[in-house]
């Protein structure tokens, strides 16, 4: 019986399901990577980031308190700075976030997690948020923040909403004058919606649509909240210089942290937003691919010399280096193909829910474009390789006639 023309199946099975394991490897982590990607939040740029300096939560080494008017004074009077306010948080921010769950007049049932702000008078225009419905706060809606949180929402009060919260809560009418709650039985009045107000990172995970309630309390102690010091772009690293010299100055036994841009707040926070768990994937799915472009490059030179002879000897017999290498590439199409099958039909079961920890975010078509994608460019690796390798000299081209195929 003539020995097969195929050289790898049927002779090293051990090679072939190697080969095929990489392949269903690859198929896989490529695309749990791919779909932990387009699950993952992202931040659009949505504020005036380079003219906002944050200094964050001030302090006094005798614990005394810091009077947020007398601050806010010392600081707009510095050249340069346009507004100035006191806050309970930042967007963006990385050391603290407030958080509370809303809903309206209809129960539980349409409840959302929204993220709460409030400070002093400047607020709106010291973030640079724009109200596209209703009205600002009037200097009456204002109320002091001594920092007792149960007495925050002991009585009804007014508040700004961001866009995304309103067409959550209230999809079919307007949401200027509708009622919501997020303590108690305490009713929040909407009198304006602002275009954006993002998150801060730790609650913008589980809060990745910017839902949002601004509210019109003013922290009375400075140490209750981050400064918040909007500037011109071109100026703002020196007017911050200039505001840490203001408020060291009139406040000595205050302590300051180092002050940031807005803008390398959403930096840090673009980073942390990073999942462990993405990366990993990234890099699994990475070295797979290196190791079976490694594997598929040594078995084809070890097919090369380990079949030098038989090569030979077909050569000898007429046959022609292209119709070698097109040989070997149909071989390496098949077996990567039944890799690319097995990984799809892998992913489309319900053990993928079970690896990707829910529902994959990538279409079964997508993966199957994918598995081909891999077949295909695997396979054009092997035609390379495999042109390369069976380069036999002439003189090495065996004319024995006592050796039979």
């Amino acid at each position: 019986m003539g020995r097969s023309r195929l050289l790898m199946l049927g002779r090293h099975p051990w090679l072939s399901a190697l080969l095929v394991s990489e392949v269903v490897a690859l198929v896989v982590l490529g695309t749990l990577a791919w779909s932990a990607w387009r699950t993952m939040p992202s931040l659009p740029s949505l504020l005036p980031e380079d003219e906002i300096t944050i200094f964050p939560r001030l302090d006094t080494a005798d614990n005394t308190p810091l009077p947020s008017a007398e601050l806010l004074r010392r600081v707009k009077a510095v050249p340069g700075v346009r507004h100035a306010a006191v806050g309970n948080q930042s967007p963006y921010s990385l050391d603290v976030s407030w958080a509370a769950r809303a809903w309206t007049d209809n129960g539980h049932g349409d409840d959302a997690l929204v993220a709460t702000y409030f400070g002093s008078e400047a607020m709106l225009q010291t973030l640079g948020l724009r109200v596209i419905e209703g009205r600002s706060f009037m200097p009456t809606d204002f109320t002091p923040y001594t920092g007792d949180q149960t007495r925050m929402h002991a009585t009804g009060a007014p508040a700004i909403i961001s866009a995304s919260l309103a067409k959550r809560l209230f999809p079919t009418t307007p949401a200027i004058g509708r009622r919501l709650y997020i303590h108690g039985d305490a009713p929040l009045t909407v009198v304006g919606v602002v275009s954006v107000l993002p998150a801060a990172t730790s609650g913008f995970a589980q809060n990745p649509e910017g839902f949002s309630i601004l509210l019109p309390t003013v922290p009375t102690d400075a140490r209750l909240g981050p400064l918040l010091v909007r500037s011109g772009i071109e100026n703002r690293v020196r007017v911050a210089s200039s505001v840490e010299q203001a408020l060291r100055a009139s406040f000595p036994r205050g302590i300051l942290g180092t002050s940031r841009s807005l803008a390398a707040d959403r930096t840090s926070s673009l980073e942390s937003l990073h999942p462990v768990r993405q990366r990993a994937l990234w890099t699994a799915a990475g070295l797979g691919a290196l190791c079976l472009l490694a594997t598929l490059l040594l078995a084809t030179d070890w097919m090369a010399r380990h079949h030098r002879l038989e090569l030979s000897l077909r050569l000898a017999f007429g046959a022609r280096r292209n119709q070698l290498v097109r040989e070997w590439s149909l071989e390496l199409a098949a077996v990567t193909g039944l890799g690319a099958t097995l990984g799809w039909l892998l992913l489309c079961s319900p053990v993928a829910a079970r690896l990707a920890s829910g529902a994959l975010a990538v279409h079964p078509f997508e993966t199957a474009s994918l598995a081909l994608a891999c077949a295909i460019v695997l396979t054009i690796v092997a035609t390379w390789a495999a042109s390369h390798a069976f380069s036999i000299p002439p003189h090495l081209v065996s004319r024995s006639p006592s050796v039979r195929l």
